[in-house]
């Protein structure tokens, strides 16, 4: 799709960037209080908006969805409008239960949501099943960012192999994580937040420019491919536009990695500004993507879906070419890129071995570490993890997109347990238990038959249906343990009781 047109001039200015990130990892590293797991991975609790803001934003707004989103626009047009539909999604269901939860985390010092799972229910049964689902989100969220830097690479440089680009941007990940735990990786996403929004509107000024504007791509499309300038018409396409909205609203909002951020932040206040702030660019960056993947669509036809995945790249590439201008235009676009990739995987990574110590390690194998020996272990276990996701991605064999879906289809059987837990007193760790179990069950199952939807909706959704149904229905028959009531009485209703009369 044309020779390679980052430069030396390109190449230095990503250096520079991947330098600053580096020296923001070891800044972080001299302002921490000591080797807690508080101030490893949650920054000792004091994120401010505007960093929890710009953090948020390049962590739901990363190389997955930058790469794998815009492909899924190139390959089935205006379809993918749901894409800012369900970004909203994303704020609307954080409003929903982050503001509780984070007054929980606060007055109780959980470092995971795990610990609430444990707080609410006591049972290790259901924290661990919890965890697993939790976990399995951010673990295949974590291979989408490895595979949509290889996939940038490859597709900008021919001459680059796919390989490169991952296994050197991830070293560059597991330093500064290792440095500066959740401080650090905060810090460097609200950079590469601000970065990664111009690079993604210079993607839209200079493709309009140099590949016409949208109305001349639906025009050729009209001709070439009108599928993908109309909208969803069967009923299939519809109900599956409906459950794309909620499967993914509702997944990514129950990202460990962006839950945890929230417990970093400095106060209630400071959660709900910076949801505010986050609302205008959920809207606006994901709108820009797909109206890029429309332009890359008539700009670049008749790719297999594979080939699509870099679509973007070669957006890339082919306007660099065109002008000085556009040249250092489109190296702001690729960083920009570059930046959202790591800003995600930087929170992930984080998350991961938090995960992996603070929930099994020290929850299950030998619960009497000191917090100084596991954040040690963590620090180590980060580059265990980076080095197992490359092997992991060396081949891919699959879209950004699909995982995605098979992401959220186990991540969405933890909601029950975490929103029905804060809202509804008779949620029983029994009830959730089984529907949380049963819907995993049926999801997995679902897939493994051959059957990755049903009807349009996919099998993590009819799952999710099923655990609801399950929860709701037992809970009724089988009423809580006067322990049960008793404990979500004392730690839970009377601490959002004493939350709204001091508001």
């Amino acid at each position: 799709m044309g020779n390679f047109g980052i430069g030396t001039g390109g190449m230095i200015f990503l250096f520079i960037m991947l330098a600053l990130m580096l020296y923001l990892g070891y800044y972080s590293f001299k302002q921490r209080s000591g080797e807690s797991m508080s101030d490893y991975f949650l920054a000792n609790r004091g994120v401010g908006t505007m960093v929890l803001a710009f953090s948020l934003f390049a962590t739901q707004y990363s190389g997955n969805s930058m790469i794998g989103y815009t492909a899924r626009a190139y390959r089935i047009g205006f379809s993918q409008l749901v894409y800012p539909i369900f970004m909203v999604m994303v704020v609307v269901f954080y409003l929903l239960f982050i503001p509780r939860l984070f007054v929980l985390a606060h007055k109780y010092n959980y470092i995971t949501v795990v610990d609430y799972l444990n707080d609410r229910y006591n049972s290790k049964l259901l924290s661990l099943i919890g965890g697993i689902f939790l976990l399995w989100g951010i673990v295949v969220q974590f291979l989408e960012q490895l595979q949509a830097t290889g996939t940038l690479f490859a597709g900008v440089s021919p001459n680059t192999p796919y390989w490169v680009g991952v296994v050197f941007l991830g070293a560059v990940i597991t330093i500064y994580v290792m440095i500066g735990g959740m401080r650090g990786a905060m810090l460097v996403q609200a950079l590469q937040g601000a970065i990664m929004f111009f690079g993604v509107l210079f993607l839209l000024i200079f493709g309009w420019v140099y590949f016409g504007s949208i109305g001349s791509a639906v025009q050729t499309l009209a001709v070439s491919e009108p599928a993908k300038v109309l909208p969803p018409v069967s009923l299939s396409k519809i109900l599956n536009w409906a459950s794309t909205m909620i499967l993914v609203g509702l997944g990514a909002s129950l990202y460990v990695s962006s839950i945890q951020q929230f417990y970093a932040s400095q106060s209630e206040k400071v959660v709900k500004r910076s949801l505010t702030r986050m609302a205008v660019l959920t809207f606006i960056t994901p709108t820009i993507l797909v109206l890029v993947g429309i332009m890359c669509a008539a700009a670049f036809p008749g790719l297999s879906e594979m080939e699509s995945e870099q679509v973007v790249p070669y957006l890339i590439n082919a306007i660099m070419q065109k002008s000085p201008i556009a040249y250092w235009a489109m190296t702001i676009s690729f960083t920009g890129i570059i930046m959202a990739t790591l800003s995600t995987a930087s929170g992930v990574l984080i998350s991961i071995t938090s995960m992996l110590i603070k929930d099994f390690y020290k929850g299950f194998i030998n619960p009497n570490v000191s917090d100084s020996k596991a954040t040690t272990i963590s620090r180590w276990f980060n580059l265990v993890v980076i080095v197992i996701g490359i092997l992991l991605v060396l081949e891919p064999s699959t879209t950004i997109w699909r995982l995605t879906e098979i992401k959220f289809e186990g991540l969405v059987q933890v909601a029950p347990a975490i929103i029905l837990g804060l809202y509804w007193q008779k949620a029983s760790k029994a009830s959730i238990l089984s529907g949380m179990i049963t819907g995993g069950v049926l999801a997995i199952g679902m897939n493994l038959a051959g059957y990755a939807s049903y009807m349009g909706i996919q099998a993590g959704m009819w799952g999710l249906i099923l655990n609801f149904i399950i929860v709701i229905i037992l809970s009724n028959v089988l009423q809580p343990s006067s322990e049960e009531i008793k404990n979500n009485e004392e730690r839970f209703v009377s601490v959002f009781r004493m939350a709204e009369e001091n508001k």
